[in-house]
């Protein structure tokens, strides 16, 4: 006991670590992230109020018009930067007045690096935002930019800045994609995943709390006719059901890791629990050579024999059973027949309706098929799954 306390204590205190580790990287993050950004503004606002003279930009007004700019392209960054974080509406309207700023300071100002907030601008809009909020304020930063360009003749090679800029604007748009495609497969493999161990809980369930029901549906009716020893005798094969069914769920766990045990193995082991459970006879039959089949090709004849065998208690009780196991060329086929027995149980009408559906669904996610219906006498169940599926 004291060494479970040890133990518990240790991983608690590791699990705290952990997160304040991660929350520390979080908060260098933000830390680097927010320096990187002050020390740009810092360098432009430098650079554009302290940059190479020009004419005219020595008076009074034409200097206010370009603090004012630079104030405006600046704050308008920075809003932007919040809107995004807090989620404000329109919030991609500030970069595109940003841009609009910075149109007027390559306008005013083209020997200074007015283009560096038009880029900044396109940038931090075009990560951020999706295609039609990002694309007004491209659209504004280049035509600002040609205009620029046709109004002081200058040469033809400095439209490497607009191509530099829709360069830009689509090299993250391809990145924006990508990521929202490399997201859309995790969240579809969760999904499978989820589906997956949904279909194992239904197997496990159905199998294990069925057959408990079985039992405890003798043991009511023996007690009611005041055969308590029998009774007794049921309620303690009920109990040991419940343990098989804790078991039954390890297993199951260890084959969603791939260590999924012999199938024969596990054929004969459901078979000699059908024969405890509902007292008839249940024959395990395996022809062909014996390969090894892959995880989920194993374990869809397992869960398909385990939903056969619990539907032959419910639907046909008193009835034989026999579970044929092939291996064929190219496919490994399972084969669960019952005689036909009696009047559907009381248990007929318990679980979900799954049982089918799942067991189809299962075979046909790893390129096999599942047939199952009534025959002559009893019920037929037919699952082929392709050797060396399953990867």
């Amino acid at each position: 006991m004291i060494r479970e306390w040890i133990v518990s204590d240790l991983r608690t205190s590791a699990s705290r670590v952990y997160a304040l580790l991660g929350a520390r990287e979080g908060r260098e993050r933000v830390l680097i992230r927010t320096v990187v950004l002050v020390a740009m503004i810092v360098w432009f606002c430098y650079a554009m109020v302290h940059g190479p003279e020009r004419p005219g930009l020595g008076s009074r007004p034409a200097d206010l018009v370009l603090v004012t700019g630079v104030f405006a392209g600046v704050l308008s960054l920075i809003l932007g930067v919040v809107a995004y974080q807090r989620a404000w509406p329109y919030g991609h309207l500030l970069y595109t007045a940003s841009a609009v700023a910075g149109v007027v300071l390559y306008l005013i100002a083209p020997d200074r690096p007015a283009s560096a907030l038009l880029f900044a601008a396109c940038g931090f809009v075009s990560v951020q935002y999706p295609a039609r909020a990002s694309l007004p304020t491209v659209v504004v930063a280049g035509f600002g930019i040609g205009i620029g360009l046709e109004l002081q003749h200058r040469p033809l090679s400095d439209l490497w800045t607009i191509v530099g800029l829709v360069g830009m604007f689509a090299a993250l748009r391809a990145a924006r994609t990508q990521e929202a495609a490399k997201r859309t497969e995790q969240q579809n493999a969760v999904l499978a995943e989820r589906a997956h161990l949904a279909r194992e809980i239904h197997d496990i369930l159905a199998h294990s709390l069925s057959a408990q029901l079985v039992h405890l549906e003798g043991a009511r009716l023996l007690i009611v006719n005041g055969r308590s020893e029998e009774a007794l005798d049921r309620v303690e094969r009920a109990r040991g059901l419940a343990r098989s069914g804790l078991e039954e769920t390890r297993r199951a766990l260890a084959t969603l890791r791939g260590d999924v045990p012999p199938t024969g193995e596990v054929l004969e082991e459901l078979a000699e629990e059908h024969r405890s459970i509902a007292d008839v006879r249940c024959q395990v039959t395996i022809t062909g050579r014996p390969r090894e089949l892959e995880p989920k090709a194993g374990l869809a004849i397992i869960r398909t024999a385990q939903e056969a065998l619990t539907n032959a208690r419910k639907h046909a009780p008193g009835a034989d059973v026999t579970v044929d196991l092939r291996y064929l060329d190219r496919w490994c086929e399972l084969e669960v027949r019952d005689a036909g027995g009696r009047e559907p149980g009381p248990l007929a009408a318990t679980g979900s309706g799954y049982g089918l559906v799942g067991m189809r669904e299962r075979a046909e996610l790893i390129g096999g098929a599942l047939e199952a219906g009534p025959q002559e006498k009893g019920f037929r169940v037919l699952l082929r799954v392709p050797l060396g599926a399953g990867s």
